[in-house]
């Protein structure tokens, strides 16, 4: 019976261990701790911000709501 170190499967456990801490997505690179999905964050600062022009202004409001939802851009 050949012996298998365990140095592998404790390596990625804790780096599963590591990652776990930290929600991210792959839309424009939002970053999030402790926060609510992503796509439920989305949808809802998109209905609070959908009425305010185009542009910063409605850009930082939703960029707030997030923020506010636990989502961050890099």
């Amino acid at each position: 019976m050949r012996l298998v170190s365990p140095f592998p499967i404790v390596a990625c456990l804790l780096a599963a261990a590591a990652l776990a801490g930290c929600a991210t997505t792959h839309d424009a690179g939002w970053t999030g701790k402790g926060a609510m999905p992503f796509d439920a964050a989305q949808s809802d600062c998109d209905s609070k911000t959908k009425d305010l022009p185009a542009g910063k202004q409605r850009e930082a409001a939703f960029d707030q709501c997030m923020e506010e939802h636990g989502w961050r851009r890099p």
